[in-house]
């Protein structure tokens, strides 16, 4: 153990001392951006051991239905992988007494060689090659999400955002929510009634690129937890209702130096006026298609791909413009930044934001040509190329060596055989791409993504 890591141990252990703190929740996310792990009496955590899990938790399905695939199947038997908490991520929970909660990376028992399929190992590398060049990334993950009563209807069924009026009426779990949120030492910014029958945008607050990857995993868990203390239901599926709005998660994105936002330099005569900003936004611009099915990895999530829905159809970008893939804010000084828009809510946060990080970055290194941007209606113009809107269009656009260098062969190959065997599975139940929302969307994905 190094000085580093004992000091965070005994960080962690006057922590538990101060608040006394029983559990520890001790969280991996599957691919399906699902948190899975396991609940660790204090003492135990203490030990600084982890813990052991089945390495399946990577590609079984959303229902946790096992099936064999190259990454484990029934030749290996299905074997344990170990997990390591992270103590940089450990936080004391705010929506109940006497738990902390952390997030952990797995390894290879033998080894210790980071998992192939680890969501959050693969954002780190990605981070660490802008570190590598100096930078800090900041982001903000901005989501939507439906609430339902214990029935599940839909809180209410109207179309009134921004209600003022509404949100005093939801505000009796509202505010738990967000003192839940803030008691964790996760800030939010705002909250607002959205678009769709009980929909509700939450905005957190901008930082720095990992700690808001993972308080997007915790932000989600304790929203529904303490949603349910209050006997209503929450669900982030992309789409829900056919033709009402869906949820989506923004990523607001920039790089800093030193504390100083570096997008907010004026050094050339552009529509944009940065440089780095301009190549970094080129990179988003160049693999959004490759990444459509990182951004959006459920049936449901295309029925939210809709001309006028604010779910990005194109391969687009504009100047504050809220119909393009990827909204740009220039003239803010500090708050210069970029937004891609076309990731579900019910995306995997880790992999969202290490395919952001990763076009980025190839567009930093590339200079691509910077297409023209979208002024007026993009969904009127035929001139920008068109996204797939179902989940066979978006596989087809997957394996290239671009998502292979980002996400490696091994998670590539597997996540092709996990969303291939989605479709099929969508397929043999009868029901139509084209089709409403089907039980089985709703079955599949409602109550757990």
């Amino acid at each position: 153990m190094t000085r580093d890591d004992q000091a965070g141990w005994e960080r962690v252990a006057r922590l538990c001392e101060e608040n006394s703190i029983h559990t520890v929740e001790c969280v991996i996310v599957d691919t399906w951006g699902i948190p899975r792990g396991k609940r660790i009496p204090v003492r135990q955590f203490l030990r600084g051991a982890g813990y052991s899990i089945a390495n399946v938790v990577y590609s079984w399905d959303p229902t946790c239905f096992i099936f064999s695939t190259p990454w484990v199947n029934e030749e290996d038997g299905f074997p344990d992988m170990h997990a390591i908490p992270d103590l940089a991520s450990f936080r004391i929970a705010g929506w109940t007494e006497g738990v902390a909660i952390v997030m952990c990376d797995t390894v290879h028992p033998d080894s210790g060689a980071t998992i192939e399929m680890d969501a959050r190992a693969m954002l780190k590398k990605q981070l660490a090659r802008f570190e590598d060049m100096g930078f800090e990334v900041n982001a903000a993950t901005e989501l939507e999400c439906h609430f339902y009563d214990a029935n599940w209807q839909p809180l209410y069924s109207d179309i009134n955002c921004y209600s003022i009026a509404r949100g005093a009426e939801m505000n009796y779990f509202m505010h738990d929510i967000c003192e839940s949120l803030r008691k964790t030492g996760i800030e939010v910014e705002a909250w607002n009634v959205e678009y769709g029958p009980g929909q509700t945008e939450i905005n957190l607050r901008y930082g720095p690129l990992m700690e808001m990857a993972d308080a997007t995993i915790y932000f989600k868990y304790i929203v529904r937890t303490v949603a349910k203390k209050h006997g209503i239901n929450t669900t982030f599926m992309a789409k829900p209702f056919l033709l009402e709005a869906g949820n989506g998660m923004h990523i607001h994105q920039s790089l800093s130096r030193n504390g100083e936002n570096v997008f907010a330099v004026q050094d050339e005569d552009s529509i944009i006026g940065n440089s780095l900003m301009r190549k970094y936004l080129t990179g988003l611009l160049a693999h959004h298609k490759e990444l459509q099915l990182i951004m959006t990895p459920t049936i449901s999530g295309y029925k939210r791909v809709q001309d006028y829905s604010f779910s990005p159809t194109q391969v687009t970008w504009g100047l504050d413009h809220r119909l393009v893939g990827v909204r740009s804010i220039v003239g803010a000084g500090s708050g210069n930044r970029l937004e891609s828009r076309w990731a579900g809510a019910d995306a995997n946060p880790y992999l969202v934001l290490a395919a952001c990080l990763a076009a980025g970055m190839d567009g930093i290194e590339n200079d691509y040509e910077l297409m023209p941007q979208v002024v007026g209606d993009p969904h009127a113009d035929e001139q920008w190329e068109r996204l797939p809107v179902t989940i066979d269009g978006a596989i087809e656009n997957f394996d290239t060596p671009f998502t292979r260098s980002t996400f490696g062969d091994v998670f590539v190959d597997n996540f092709l055989i996990m969303q291939r065997r989605e479709a099929a599975e969508f397929a043999e139940h009868g029901h139509s791409v084209d089709g409403d929302v089907s039980d089985w969307e709703i079955a599949r994905y409602r109550g757990v993504i």
